[in-house]
């Protein structure tokens, strides 16, 4: 009678088991962490080196920009704040300007190749 009551038990945890994991994939990594409220101080320019959105319609609660810092820090914004605004206006610059220098360098470059032909 023990053996069948442990037989069941291990089937049961093996199925729970099976369920639960393919939930969690589904919901992206369990080390995923939300913004659940934003900063109200603005942060410099010069310590910001990349962001990424996040979006209410996924695994988080609140649309938010995530600022990546220099000391590798995360920081939660509300993209509706002036100054998140202006921040990404200039990093949006900046990366048209490598954009358009990194295109025209490749454009300098094939045209002084002399081994190529048109």
């Amino acid at each position: 009678m023990f053996q069948l009551r442990l037989i069941a038990a291990t089937l049961l945890l093996a199925c729970l088991l099976s369920v639960l994991s393919h939930t969690a994939r589904a919901y992206g990594p369990l080390n995923h962490a939300c913004c659940v409220k934003y900063t109200q101080k603005p942060l410099p320019f010069k310590v910001i080196k990349g962001f990424i959105e996040q979006s209410s319609r996924e695994v988080c609660r609140i649309d938010a920009i995530i600022f990546f810092t220099r000391l590798n820090k995360k920081v939660c914004a509300s993209a509706k704040d002036e100054w998140v605004k202006i921040i990404l206006q200039r990093l949006s610059s900046k990366l048209k300007t490598l954009g358009v220098n990194s295109a025209s360098k490749h454009m300098d470059l094939k045209t002084t190749n002399p081994t190529e032909e048109p």
